[in-house]
Order: C-alpha cells, then sequence, then structure tokens
C-alpha cells in the first residue's frame, strides 16, 4: 500500500506556480508522501515560499509588487503571512504582520487594499480576500506571542463578519468583495472564497457561519458556472431580485466577462478543497482548459475560448489543479512545469505568490487542505 501511494504521489508531482522543474516536483511529492497515506503532519513546501520571501518581503515587514512600481496591496501582505507559515518562518511572519497592522489596518479590524511605493495608503477599501486569509493565518500561527496574534485574529474575523457579508438566494450567505459590495446590486468575486479558508476559520473561530459561507461560495459558484459548463467568472453581481449574474470588472478594467487572473485562484482553491463537490465541480472546468493554448491563456471567455492568449503562469496553474481535479496526473504535471518556465522567463510579484502556494496547497499541503487548521 505504501510503495502504491509513493507511485501515485510521484505521479502527481506538479510544483503549482511556476518555477518547478521535474526533478523538484518529485522531491515535493515524496515529501508529501508521508501525509497522503495517512500519517504524520502536513509536509511544508519551504523552498518556493522561501524563494517568494526573499524577494519581494522587505525587512521591515512589506510586501512589495516589484514589477507593478513597488506598490503594496493588502492581497500581497496576505500572501506573504500564509507563505511565511509554509516556510516555518516566524520572524518574517511577525515582520509582515507588524507591518500589515501598522500601515493597512483600520478602526474597524479590516484592512485598506492600496498603499503607494512609499507605503502610504491610497485606497482604504478593504478587499475581503485579503482580509480573510490575513484572519486565517493569524488564527494559525504557533509561534511567539501566539495568544495576540490569535486574539487579532478573531477581530478580523468578527469584522469581516459584520461588514463584508450578504444574503443571496434562498438566504445563503455570501462573502462579497468588501464593505462597498454588500448592496444592490452586490458585488461578488468567486476567487475570493478560499473554502480552505473559510472551513478553516469555522474550526479556529467556533463560528458556524464560516461553513456557510463555504456552502454558499460553492453553490453559487455551481450556478453562475451552470454546473461546470462555463469557466467561473473574474466577477459576478446579485441584483436586488437575487438573480446572479457574471459581469465585467466593476471598476471597469476588464470591459467584459471573462475567466482571467483573478477566476483561476477559484479554480485552485476549490480543487485543493476538501469539499468533495468543490472539487468535482473543479474537474468539469478541465476540459475547457485543455490544450495548451487554453492552458496557458490570460484570459478566456466563459465558454473557454481565447480572450488574450499570453502566456501567465497563474493560468498553467489553474489549468493544472483543473487537470488534478480531474483525475489526469500527468497533464497536470505537465502544465505546472510549463508554469515554471514562464515565471522563470518573466518574473513577477502575482507570479511568484501563486507558485508558492499552489505548491502547498495542492501538493504538500502545509496549508493544512483537509487536516485540522
Amino acid at each position: 500500500m505504501l510503495m502504491a501511494c509513493f507511485a501515485r504521489k510521484a505521479r502527481e508531482s506538479r510544483d503549482t506556480g511556476r518555477r518547478v522543474s521535474g526533478s523538484l516536483g518529485a522531491l515535493i511529492a515524496c515529501g508529501a508522501l508521508v501525509v497522503a497515506c495517512g500519517a504524520g503532519t502536513p509536509a511544508r513546501h519551504p523552498r518556493s515560499a522561501s524563494t517568494f520571501l526573499a524577494a519581494y518581503v522587505r525587512p521591515d515587514g512589506r510586501v512589495v509588487r516589484t514589477d507593478q512600481g513597488g506598490d503594496t496591496v493588502s492581497e500581497g501582505q496576505a500572501y506573504g503571512l500564509l507563505l511565511a507559515q509554509a516556510a516555518g518562518n516566524t520572524a518574517a511572519f511577525r515582520r509582515i504582520w507588524a507591518w500589515t497592522r501598522g500601515h493597512l489596518q483600520l478602526p474597524d479590524g479590516l484592512f485598506a487594499y492600496h498603499a503607494n511605493a512609499a507605503g502610504h495608503i491610497v485606497s482604504r477599501q478593504p478587499a475581503s480576500d485579503a482580509d480573510v486569509l490575513i484572519a486565517w493565518a493569524l488564527l494559525r500561527y504557533d509561534g511567539q506571542d501566539a495568544a495576540a496574534m490569535h486574539d487579532a485574529g478573531r477581530k478580523v474575523a468578527s469584522a469581516i463578519l459584520a461588514h463584508e457579508v450578504t444574503t443571496g438566494p434562498n438566504g445563503i450567505s455570501l462573502l462579497t468583495a468588501g464593505p462597498w459590495a454588500t448592496g444592490r446590486p452586490a458585488s461578488l468575486n468567486p476567487s475570493y472564497w478560499s473554502l480552505t479558508a473559510l472551513r478553516g476559520l469555522a474550526h479556529l473561530t467556533g463560528r458556524p457561519e464560516w461553513n456557510k459561507l463555504a456552502s454558499g461560495a460553492v453553490t453559487v459558484t455551481r450556478t453562475l458556472t451552470k454546473n461546470g459548463a462555463l469557466l467561473p467568472p473574474d466577477w459576478a453581481k446579485l441584483s436586488s431580485s437575487g438573480a446572479l449574474q457574471a459581469e465585467p470588472a466593476p471598476d471597469g478594467s476588464q470591459p467584459q466577462t471573462q475567466y482571467g487572473p483573478d477566476a483561476q485562484r477559484t479554480v485552485v482553491w476549490f480543487a485543493s478543497s476538501c469539499d468533495a463537490g468543490a472539487r468535482a465541480l473543479a474537474g468539469r472546468w478541465w476540459p475547457m482548459l485543455q490544450g495548451r493554448d487554453r492552458a496557458k491563456a490570460l484570459s478566456l471567455r466563459p465558454d473557454g475560448t481565447i480572450l488574450n492568449g499570453d502566456p501567465a503562469p497563474l493560468a498553467l496553474v489553474a489549468s493544472a489543479a483543473a487537470a488534478q481535479a480531474a483525475g489526469d496526473d500527468h497533464a497536470a504535471t505537465d502544465l505546472l512545469r510549463g508554469a515554471a518556465d514562464v515565471q522563470r522567463a518573466h518574473p513577477t510579484y502575482y507570479g511568484g505568490a501563486w507558485q508558492a502556494l499552489g505548491a502547498d496547497l495542492l501538493i504538500s499541503q502545509g496549508l493544512g487542505a483537509c487536516g485540522p487548521n
């Protein structure tokens, strides 16, 4: 049984992101072997996480988008916290949290979305994906001053439930894109729905609202994609009548509905979830992502036709996640190698973050995809 498990894991060697070679993928798969066969704590993937921390985290704890003018977004701080945990680097975690708390946290407990290259806030509107991941990271922290971190995490988690949640069809609870997005029409971004984090927050806070948000996320994503016949959209809206509809970005940055750099995260979150329905849905997206041109494309229409064919690491990671969910391990491995090639050729903050996060979520499971958080 152990050897069969080893063989299967070797086939599933897929470094998620954009930096993994075949030999490194095999090492990761072997590192995850004990977990996959049912023993021990989740294996970590420190190399890709540590690479991201070294490249994009400043000594003061600010995560910098070096390819985008040196600015900072709350999402990046959240990724930094999670990857510091994946690397087992509590010192980096504490630096990142100190900068986040000191520069981005608002009086209500949420976080301003955007700071310029000098670290000054230029947009105070929170983004709920960052808020959720920060709360989850704080509550998972197990290093020095853990009690204070957990208190801070509970404050953020409570603020999310108070300010970033709305009610959808049939009374389901939905995480909106932020406090600005809770009215009607409500703005939804399915890629903000990290099922692992939502379930983890339910466990860590003892509040059932988080499980309801996770269930609502799967229900609504299934509706928006016609049970997997369409790809998930970057953005959607909930009308005053309760109707759900995919839509272009509300800020006008994308003029049409698309499966792009936001929605690609949805596939990774769902494929790495311990929710069987979410994984099955991710597997249904694989036929539309098959084929090298579509698998690597920066953006597609919801039916899978290409909008922008430029190669993007996260697109390849998402396609690998869908392939994994559909049981096509060979394709998943190949796609992750392709993602590594693209990232090496054109390194970016976003690509580096999702290479590391994907490796952890899809392979080593150091962030506890289906184990205790």
